[in-house]
C-alpha cells in the first residue's frame, strides 16, 4: 500500500495539470480568390511578428496566455498568394522601381509591419480581453504605389467565476481576427493591383 502511494499521488497530479500548450493559433484557408493575370513580384516580411501583451489582471490564468502569430500568419498569407497569383516569384528584399519592371514584373506586392497588440482586464465579475492584428500591404509597380494598413479586432468576456480561461478565449478570438484580417488582406490586394492597371 505504501508503495502504490506515491504512483497513485504523481497520477492525481499529472491529472489536474493544465497542458496550456495544446490551444494555439493555426494557419487559415484562403477564401475563393480570382486569379490575377500577370508575373508578380511578393515580397513577405522576414522581421518577426511583434506581439505586445497588456495584462493588468490575474484572473482566469491569464499568466499562462501564450500566443504565437509568428508561423500561422505568414503561412496564411503564403497559402493566399498561392490561391491569388497565377504567376509570381517570392523575392526577398523589396525591389527598386527599375528593377520591378526590367525584371518583367506587373508589380511588387510586398506584406510587412506585422504587429499584434492584445489586452487583458477585468471589470467587477468579467474578464475582458481584446486582441488586435496589424500589417502593411504595398503594391507597386514602376510609376505607382499604393499602401494600405490592415488591422483587424476581436473581443472576448467571460465572467471570471465560470470556468475563465484566458487562454482558451484569446485562442478563440486571435483566430477569428486571423481570419478576418486573411480575408481583408485579400481585398486589399486585389483592389490595390486593379487600381495601378487603370
Amino acid at each position: 500500500m505504501i508503495k502504490t502511494f506515491p504512483i497513485f499521488l504523481f497520477f492525481i497530479i499529472l491529472s489536474c495539470a493544465k497542458n496550456f500548450d495544446k490551444l494555439n493559433i493555426m494557419e487559415v484557408s484562403p477564401p475563393s480568390t480570382a486569379k490575377i493575370e500577370g508575373k508578380h513580384a511578393i515580397f513577405i516580411s522576414k522581421k518577426n511578428f511583434n506581439q505586445i501583451n497588456q495584462i493588468k489582471s490575474e484572473s482566469c490564468e491569464s499568466w499562462a496566455l501564450k500566443l504565437n502569430f509568428e508561423k500561422p500568419i505568414k503561412k496564411s498569407i503564403e497559402n493566399l498568394v498561392n490561391n491569388m497569383f497565377k504567376d509570381f516569384e517570392i523575392v526577398d528584399q523589396k525591389l527598386e522601381k527599375e528593377k520591378i519592371e526590367g525584371d518583367g514584373f506587373v508589380s511588387q506586392v510586398s506584406f510587412y509591419d506585422f504587429n499584434g497588440n492584445s489586452k487583458f482586464k477585468t471589470v467587477r465579475n468579467t474578464g475582458m480581453y481584446q486582441i488586435s492584428l496589424d500589417i502593411k500591404i504595398e503594391v507597386s509597380n514602376s510609376s505607382k504605389r499604393v499602401t494600405n494598413d490592415i488591422s483587424s479586432s476581436m473581443n472576448w468576456e467571460k465572467n471570471i467565476f465560470l470556468n475563465c480561461n484566458l487562454q482558451s478565449g484569446a485562442v478563440k478570438s486571435g483566430q477569428k481576427a486571423l481570419e478576418n484580417l486573411i480575408e481583408r488582406i485579400y481585398e486589399t490586394t486585389y483592389e490595390s493591383v486593379s487600381q495601378l492597371k487603370r
